[in-house]
């Protein structure tokens, strides 16, 4: 009979183990896609990740990231990054196209980030004023070939930065 209560229990705690470790989330599911913000040296930024991601040569799971951060002057840059494949741009014209709320096509002009993971706008562009008043934002960006490009959807209501 011991022996009995004793292999029930042994096969009652492998089954509560499940025989499977915890898997520790991917970088994707750490960013999550509503806003999330961050105090670097004094002023609060914040980020997004995008709604949807795509499968490219490089990874299973390429997305997007928007960046916003306050200037001194109390303008804000804006940094559009692609986490999974590399950012691919024009260095002498670099851009990327964007929607607000699924308008007009906005021709949003920066340059490389020093990562070369993405593209930095500067307050000129009023990327942070679009994103701001919308409550989606599309941006087209290369995630193959020169010609196949994604457009990945931000859910970016609730920004939430002091003015």
């Amino acid at each position: 009979m011991r022996h009995g209560i004793l292999l029930a229990g042994i096969a009652l705690l492998s089954a509560c183990s499940g025989g499977e470790e915890a898997k520790a989330p991917t970088q994707r599911e750490q960013i999550g896609q509503s806003w999330k913000y961050e105090e670097a040296e004094g002023t609060k930024l914040a980020y997004i990740g995008s709604a949807n991601s795509v499968a490219t040569m490089t990874a299973p799971d390429t997305f997007s990231v928007l960046l916003i951060q306050p200037m001194s002057n109390g303008e804000k840059t804006v940094r559009v990054k692609l986490v999974g494949a590399p950012f691919q741009c024009d260095l002498s014209d670099c851009s990327v196209t964007a929607r607000a709320d699924g308008g007009e096509p906005m021709e949003w002009k920066g340059r490389m980030t020093t990562t070369d993971d993405g593209i930095e706008l500067p307050p000129s562009q009023k990327a942070y004023e679009a994103i701001k008043a919308a409550k989606t934002i599309d941006v087209d960006l290369v995630t193959g070939t020169k010609d196949e490009t994604t457009r990945f959807r931000f859910n970016v209501a609730g920004l939430d930065l002091p003015a």
